[in-house]
């Protein structure tokens, strides 16, 4: 399959994520840029909700259970923003009004540009369709996706039973399962096409959004926020190559509409055109959504809202302690600070409640805390070259924004997760370090991917100093039309009857190609050139080789539907239940061992008919062995000698072979 031949699924995969949140949308009555920025987030909400209730309804997973949840929420936010704008004169004052044309042809360009870039990056790492990254976590990722179509159930309370564990976020894998069913394409082409539109069209329209509530409705605001958004190679290629945390990677695309819908809710937005209580209704409907994509964006949520929380809760305490006397003030302060308390413990309660085992969150500070603040500074976390363009745009924009006084409340938000990069990047390994960061299983990447959020912001600020600049220099300078000479319609300068809008055009056009230019250059390409190692099938693909993959695709015709097989899964061989539709015992590199099974897989050989073994071998039908020899994702081996034993001892005949990848028969209690 070609990318050109992919486009259907493209399409269909653009509809699953924005047509639910539109009609959701449109019901709540909320229009302009707002309109679409919010709608993949409440899809991936009803997505993901609607997943979790079809198995208590009796409904297998499908489009049907989605489409179900999407009539009932557009009904009920047609119902309560009715009751709401019939009740409050400024609901009805806030209804925007249409978009002005350079607006709206602004945001299409911004759309537009970082579509084009993020789009043309991912495609060229990847490289085809069918190409899946061979990494560690993939193997379960894939799986996931077959155990949902398989199960008929998307359910982030069922999706972890899969490896014998508790609930996991399964938003990304509803999503994907969704494509794969109907639109008939293979699990890693849904995959690829998935996080691609997530990529080109959720997170540039989410950083365009959070940029507009930051800085208002302004061309230059819009398209420089769409032109950054594709600038960093934390994220979204990053998150796309690590990992896989392709969970991750759809929480974190969210969270800039998020952040900019709690703007919206707390009265820090300079964009008019929504009642605070429509904003509080859709905040509420994209939340699931970022928790079920991954709590740990959630967690991220709090800690970059609490400085502008905190700001507009400080400002309205002093302004009503200050206008109120005798025992209204002990009241109100007496209700403040219970509020305050209230908010501290709950957050403590959360922070501790919602993080991964400490087991699970082993990785190791990988830098001096000098290089971490550099590299926040310079946006080239973790280790990549400088990003110029971007670090000189930070600077003037920080510079400009405590010099102006304007939104002071954001450089709260830049410093929390500032420090908690540098934290999780260079800190000693400690209960302090741990306290802070295990919520992101103490892993750098993961943290690294927030920073592009809080950097955007500032450079924005600094591309739109620049282009006033740009403006200033063109319509002022000699042999140019100035305003006013436009304004009385006559000439200047000998310039004849061009208009300075013309220059200004001119010079947009060639400040756009400038900023794209200068910010797509060593930080992204390196990016780019690692994610693709990482996609690449060779002969010595790290997970899946060449040879392995063509055995893999004969399995339909070698292994029956219900067999199962046994395997190694650290060296690639689970993956035959994704790609094939062939289970093992084992569907994740971390999957519990069956009662029953070890034997098999780490010796000593039973016997033919052995007692012990027989009857786990009979009530899963374990048919054959798929040997992928000790070549492990990881590079170590991690053992299955049972099975080197088992083909020693004459109980396997071998069926079929690709290279050193093979495929045995068992022949054991009586097959």
């Amino acid at each position: 399959m070609s990318w050109f031949d992919a486009a259907p699924q493209f399409l269909l995969a653009v509809a699953l994520l924005f047509i639910p949140g539109l009609a959701v949308a449109l019901a709540a009555r909320l229009r302009g840029f707002r309109l679409a920025a919010t709608a993949p987030g409440i899809s991936v909400s009803i997505v993901a909700i609607s997943a979790i209730a079809a198995p208590f309804a009796g409904i297998s997973w499908s489009l049907v259970p989605v489409l179900a949840v999407t009539i009932i929420v557009a009904a009920l936010a047609w119902v309560l923003s009715a009751v709401i704008a019939r009740k409050s004169e400024n609901a009805t004052a806030a209804e925007p009004a249409p978009a002005k044309r350079g607006l709206l042809a602004a945001s299409v360009t911004a759309v537009l540009l970082a579509a084009f870039l993020i789009f043309r990056r991912l495609v060229a790492a990847i490289g085809t369709p069918e190409a899946f990254s061979q990494t560690f976590d993939n193997v379960f990722h894939l799986n996931a996706i077959r155990y949902i179509l398989d199960t008929g159930s998307g359910s982030s309370l069922t999706l972890n039973a899969m490896t014998g564990a508790a609930s996991y976020p399964a938003a990304w894998h509803d999503l994907v399962s969704l494509l794969v069913s109907a639109g008939g394409s293979g699990i890693p082409e849904a995959v690829n096409i998935i996080n691609i539109v997530v990529a080109a069209l959720v997170w540039p329209l989410g950083c365009i959004f959070l940029a507009q509530t930051i800085w208002g409705s302004r061309p230059a605001v819009l398209v420089s926020a769409g032109v950054l958004s594709a600038a960093f190679g934390a994220f979204p290629i990053s998150l796309l190559d690590f990992g896989v945390l392709y969970p991750n990677f759809l929480a974190v695309a969210l969270l800039p509409l998020v952040l900019a819908i709690t703007l919206d809710v707390i009265g820090l937005s300079q964009v008019r055109g929504i009642s605070r209580v429509i904003a509080g209704l859709v905040l509420l409907a994209v939340l699931p959504g970022l928790a079920l994509a991954h709590p740990s964006a959630a967690m991220a949520w709090i800690a970059m809202m609490a400085p502008p929380a905190v700001y507009v809760y400080a400002r309205f305490a002093v302004r009503t302690l200050t206008s109120t006397r005798g025992r209204k003030r002990v009241v109100a302060a007496a209700s403040f600070t219970v509020v305050a308390v209230a908010a501290v413990v709950l957050v403590r309660v959360l922070w501790n409640a919602v993080r991964p085992p400490a087991e699970a969150a082993f990785w190791p500070p990988v830098e001096s805390t000098g290089q971490a603040i550099g590299e926040v500074i310079a946006s080239s976390a973790i280790g990549r070259p400088v990003a110029w363009a971007v670090l000189l745009l930070t600077v003037i924009g920080l510079y400009v924004t405590i010099r102006s006084g304007r939104q002071l409340w954001l450089l709260g938000t830049y410093a929390v997760v500032a420090f908690l990069f540098i934290v999780v990047s260079s800190f000693p390994a400690d209960d302090f370090r741990s306290f802070w960061t295990g919520i992101w299983y103490n892993d750098p990447p993961r943290l690294a991917a927030l920073l592009p959020m809080v950097t955007i912001p500032f450079a924005c600020r600094g591309a739109v100093v620049v282009w006033d600049l740009v403006v200033r220099g063109v319509t002022e300078a000699p042999g140019i039309l100035r305003r006013n000479a436009s304004a009385r319609g006559g000439q200047a300068d000998g310039t004849g009857s061009v208009q300075p809008g013309t220059y200004l055009v001119a010079a947009g056009l060639v400040a756009v190609l400038a900023l794209g230019f200068a910010t797509q250059r060593g930080n992204v390409r390196q990016a780019q050139d690692s994610m693709a190692g990482s996609y690449r099938l060779s002969e010595d693909s790290p997970l899946v080789s060449s040879d392995e993959l063509e055995l893999i695709d004969r399995l339909p015709d070698e292994v029956p539907a219900d067999a199962v097989m046994i395997g190694n899964p650290y060296n690639g061989s689970s993956l035959a239940y994704a790609l094939a539709d062939r289970r093992l015992v084992q569907l994740h590199i971390l999957s519990a061992i069956p009662d029953g099974t070890a034997p098999l897989l780490n010796g000593p050989v039973p016997s033919k008919d052995d007692p012990a073994v027989c009857p786990t071998v009979e009530k899963l039908n374990i048919e054959y062995i798929l040997d992928f020899g000790h070549r492990e994702v990881h590079g170590r081996d991690s053992g299955y000698k049972g099975l080197d034993s088992l083909i020693a001892s004459g109980m396997a005949t071998l069926e079929d072979s690709e290279g050193d990848a093979k495929l045995y028969k068992l022949q054991l209690c009586g097959n």
